[in-house]
């Protein structure tokens, strides 16, 4: 698995300890989630108090019914990449996990 991190639309480069981390915790977010298997993709989008987390192209909704899960994955993800150099946690971060050994898309 590899990870790309985006901070407001720009890519943040990241060494391979860091984007394995990223990968690693995304794809167990997902998996506790219950959503379905991912084939090729994992995407999280974090834009101030809301996460957005898709599996392949089918979103997996966390919003304010699922109260804590949101909770706990936004904060998750927030606290994990907050102080990397490059991210600003003002605006928008999007991270992308690619499950295949094939370069992420945006």
């Amino acid at each position: 698995m590899r990870a790309r991190l985006f901070s407001n639309g720009s890519e943040v480069p990241v060494n391979t300890f860091v984007e394995r981390f990223v990968a690693a915790v995304c794809s167990g977010i997902a998996s506790s989630l219950k959503a379905p298997r991912p084939e090729k993709w994992i995407t999280l989008d974090l834009e101030q108090d809301r996460i957005i987390l898709q599996v392949d192209s089918t979103p997996i909704v966390l919003d304010k019914h699922h109260g804590f899960a949101e909770i706990l994955v936004r904060d998750t993800i927030r606290g994990m990449i907050r102080r990397l150099k490059g991210i600003d946690d003002t605006t928008p971060a999007r991270i992308v996990v690619s499950i295949e050994e094939q370069p992420c898309a945006e």
